[in-house]
């Protein structure tokens, strides 16, 4: 007979909980649409009304640049939990304030890092941020370690900023266990390159040009700054994440094109090296996610990765409640429940 490790043994025990608490749809929002574009339009209108209030801080990075991140204080000695943001995230991203009205009434203290072009100015440098830019990730994990020594670190990433985690925390293996103690990838393409076709056909291409309308901008600041960098004229052109990954992604950060990129940067790929009990909360029906790539095999193998893996939620939606006027959010739900046994088994 097989003998079970502690890291099977916390993993089951921490399953059984989870698993008690599976994803029920709002009734009045079961559609995959509704579920994903409630976030965005609804919540972002009003989920910053009543928010905790956080401070600012700006970080120089090594490179002659800086990073600019949000900070709710927590008690002394309480966990500290830092998340990196999705796709065009920025300081009205609804799942900020809906973290952090959690994280006020644990008394836990949470830092938000806002990637490269995505904080309160543009960047000074060339570079934007991708699926596979954990420099500064790492970076930021790295002096979050040295600011709270004693205490738990744990990371979210959502979406793109599930991805670079995952990427992150797969590569580094055994050595991120000096910087996180445990982290959860909310919605993260785990295989962009096989989702893309159907992707940029849902909703007649709706979602790829919501996000393209302000990805070029940036990118066109980049080419006026660096002249001769980037073709102005094809990153004008740019109308879903196939040319524009092609005309600037691929072109700053050395790949073929945008299929070489997401090839090389999917996080999916480097799910079996990470040994930080992660949490991995997806849907079947995520615009961004091919049921069959949920990685339902890699996960039931590792005793570090704990899957949540629901029929229905969309993309970051996994809207619950009985009225729009009593929404509940089951991936933040989880993900708290989800540190908060790790806290326990662990102490």
């Amino acid at each position: 007979m097989a003998v079970q490790t502690d890291e099977q043994r916390i993993k089951e025990q921490a399953l059984a909980e989870l698993n008690r608490y599976p994803f029920k749809p709002a009734w009045w929002l079961t559609n995959r649409h509704g579920q994903t574009i409630w976030g965005a339009v609804v919540r972002k209108k009003l989920g910053h009304i009543g928010a905790p209030s956080m401070r600012r801080e700006r970080w120089d990075t090594p490179d002659n640049d800086f990073l600019d991140l949000l900070f709710l204080d927590g008690n002394s000695r309480a966990p500290v939990v830092v998340l990196f943001h999705g796709m065009e995230g920025s300081a009205r991203s609804f799942y900020i304030p809906g973290y952090a009205r959690h994280f006020k009434r644990l008394g836990w203290n949470f830092v938000v890092m806002f990637f490269r072009s995505c904080g309160f100015e543009m960047n000074r440098t060339a570079k934007l941020y991708h699926l596979g830019a954990v420099e500064d990730p790492e970076y930021a994990l790295t002096r979050l370690r040295e600011r709270y020594p004693d205490q738990p670190v744990y990371a979210i990433g959502i979406s793109l900023g599930g991805n670079v985690l995952g990427k992150w925390l797969g590569e580094q293996g055994v050595r991120a266990c000096a910087y996180v103690d445990a982290a959860a990838m909310v919605s993260p393409p785990f295989d962009p390159l096989a989702a893309a076709p159907r992707f940029h056909k849902e909703l007649f291409g709706l979602y790829a040009r919501h996000f393209v309308k302000t990805l070029v901008p940036k990118a066109l600041d980049v080419a006026r700054r660096f002249p001769g960098l980037l073709d102005e004229e094809a990153v004008r052109r740019a109308n879903d994440f196939y040319t524009f990954d092609t005309a600037v992604t691929a072109q700053l950060n050395g790949y073929k094109d945008a299929e070489d990129y997401w090839a090389h940067t999917a996080c999916g790929q480097f799910l079996q090296g990470i040994r930080v009990p992660t949490l991995l909360v997806a849907a079947e029906d995520d615009q961004f996610i091919l049921p069959e790539c949920l990685p339902r095999a890699i996960a039931d193998q590792s005793p570090y990765l704990y899957p949540q893996f629901s029929r229905r939620g969309g993309h970051v939606g996994f809207v619950a409640g009985p009225a729009p006027g009593c929404t509940r959010y089951w991936y933040e739900e989880q993900t708290l429940r989800f540190f908060r046994v790790q806290l326990r088994l662990r102490s």
